[in-house]
């Protein structure tokens, strides 16, 4: 029998489409899924009924294990641990109370300048360079107070960073220029340069591509830095990125159902035999 998929999608047409939010313990939602070849996820979902989706599925699309496992900034750098990649080096805290003590009792492990993050918020959003102790406390206040919080060493990255968009196997990259600020957010003023330093996008592209075939990571935004001749800096993972860089939520679109397609082609080829998705 000719292997069929199940889409929770309704605007990515397939052989089964189901309700985005239908009950997945459901015992013929679960034969669907047992017996499919791969299963599109619905655009949203949260942690539970990905885990009740996808413990019956062989493969699905996207993957976001490690979204919910290392959700938020403190988490992200324990998963930039784990896989070796060059990342800024950082001490992260339960709370913004705790980061605060631990400064005023044993000073900063670097120095200073540094960077103070909140655990969570996009556009530089809980994200503060420190250019002396006193600083610090007026910028922890601002934090939310029960989240966590780190604070991490000074990158010079040269008035730019880049933005790597992964797809599934695609990429999509282009360099924010901040002009020498300390954010090249487009939203404070940052510019979009998709042609500027081509080897280091190239190079960016690869080092991402890497990292989350070895992540089990299909979607996702990367922020990296290059502050001198070796690896990239990873600073940070946006599995909810912005789109303007990308040519706006159509182009995104583009981009996710090639990569759709991608994902079911290779399905296809193993005859709906395709081996289950690692969970991290």
């Amino acid at each position: 029998m000719r292997p069929y998929f199940v889409s929770f999608q309704p605007t990515v047409p397939m052989e089964e489409n189901l309700p985005p939010y239908g009950d997945p313990t459901d015992p013929a939602v679960v034969c669907l899924l047992r017996q499919a070849a791969g299963v599109l996820l619905p655009r949203y979902v949260t942690k539970w009924r990905y885990a009740e989706i996808t413990r019956h599925a062989r493969a699905w699309f996207p993957r976001l294990d490690a979204r919910f496992a290392y959700y938020g900034k403190t988490r992200q750098i324990l998963l930039f641990r784990k896989i070796g990649v060059r990342h800024p080096d950082s001490r992260t805290y339960s709370n913004p109370a705790q980061l605060y003590e631990d400064i005023r009792q044993n000073g900063s492990p670097w120095g200073y300048p540094l960077v103070l993050k909140g655990d969570t918020g996009g556009g530089g959003t809980f994200v503060f360079p420190i250019y002396q102790a006193a600083e610090l406390l007026r910028h922890a206040d601002r934090l939310p107070s029960d989240r966590p919080a780190l604070i991490q060493r000074w990158v010079e990255h040269g008035g730019k960073d880049l933005r790597v968009v992964v797809y599934g196997s695609h990429t999509v990259s282009y360099f924010r220029v901040g002009g020498g600020q300390f954010y090249n957010n487009i939203c404070r003023g940052g510019r979009l340069d998709h042609a500027g330093w081509p080897h280091l996008q190239e190079e960016g592209a690869a080092v991402v591509l890497g990292f989350c075939d070895r992540a089990g990571i299909d979607v996702a935004g990367f922020d990296l830095m290059f502050p001198d001749d070796g690896d990239p800096v990873f600073v940070e993972i946006n599995h909810h990125f912005g789109r303007k860089g990308l040519g706006g939520t159509e182009a995104h679109k583009s981009h996710l159902l090639r990569a759709i397609q991608a994902w079911r082609q290779q399905c296809l080829e193993t005859g709906g035999l395709s081996p289950m998705n690692d969970h991290q």
